[in-house]
């Protein structure tokens, strides 16, 4: 499976991201459909089942899938009550995956949480994907085994985003050495070497590279794994704001679609 990820172009409602990501070739979707604080009006489709079951069709009509549902992130305060009607509506779109993010310093009430939303999450066929992220408190890829470790859901896997493995010290090796029965998939994206701003979430929501534009190992990060580990780029930037958001997954589709060719003719051309 080759997604994009709504973050990408999250200008654009669910049903419009449907069309130009069908459009630009690649074979699902990921959805915000459990709108975050952040962003209150990007995308309430919690709640409205009409519309899950909607967008499902539209994207078989397309020809593609929706892959991933978020965002579903546990806060100190989170009811994981709250978040049933996401589900059920994640599970109406065929969402396979349902993006978790600890915003709770208190690991031990996060596992608790986590494994709770796993177990409403595994009633409906979903699998669960824990992202780390170098800003939060599972900053790192061995932190977040360690709690995958204690959340102890046969449904609960990893999602690896390349953006935050490089920014939190990791490395392709990482990813080589990381066993596949952990991993759920790959947010792909490039950057530069170094980041060039202080703020890591800022660099994350804004400032990230297409596959192959940037200075990250992505070649190496995806050589390392197998070629059906499903990836989902994941790369929104200001500077492409002029451009409509069916233009930015259109250029998103042509260098991902490019990169994943390359590392996987590499992988073919390594094993004859």
């Amino acid at each position: 499976m080759i997604s994009i990820s709504h973050l990408t172009a999250l200008d654009a409602s669910p049903e419009d991201f449907i069309d130009a990501a069908a459009a630009a070739g690649f074979q699902g979707v990921g959805l915000r459909i459990q709108a975050p604080r952040h962003t209150p009006d990007r995308w309430p489709v919690a709640g409205d089942l009409a519309r899950a079951r909607s967008l499902r069709q539209r994207a078989a009509d397309a020809g593609i899938s929706v892959f991933e549902a978020e965002a579903f992130p546990i806060w100190p305060e989170t009811e994981i009550a709250d978040y049933l009607a996401g589900l059920q509506a994640a599970s109406e779109m065929g969402a396979t995956h349902l993006l978790v993010t600890a915003m709770d310093a208190d690991e031990q009430r996060f596992i608790e949480r986590c494994g709770l939303l796993c177990d409403h999450a595994a009633r409906l066929g979903l699998t669960s994907v824990l992202e780390f992220m170098p800003f939060r408190s599972i900053n790192t890829l061995g932190a977040a085994m360690r709690v995958q470790d204690a959340v102890g859901r046969s449904n609960l896997r990893l999602l690896v985003d390349t953006l935050h493995l490089m920014r939190s010290g990791g490395s392709a090796e990482d990813m080589a050495n990381l066993p596949l029965e952990r991993l759920g998939y790959i947010h792909l994206c490039d950057a530069t070497a170094t980041a060039q701003v202080d703020d890591l979430a800022t660099e994350a929501r804004t400032l990230r590279l297409y596959p192959g534009e940037g200075e990250l190992p992505l070649l190496e990060i995806l050589s390392s794994v197998p070629p059906h580990i499903d990836v989902s780029v994941e790369a929104p930037n200001a500077r492409h704001a002029h451009l409509s958001a069916s233009e930015q997954i259109g250029l998103a589709g042509r260098y991902t679609l490019a990169l994943v060719a390359a590392a996987r003719e590499a992988a073919r051309r390594a094993l004859s």
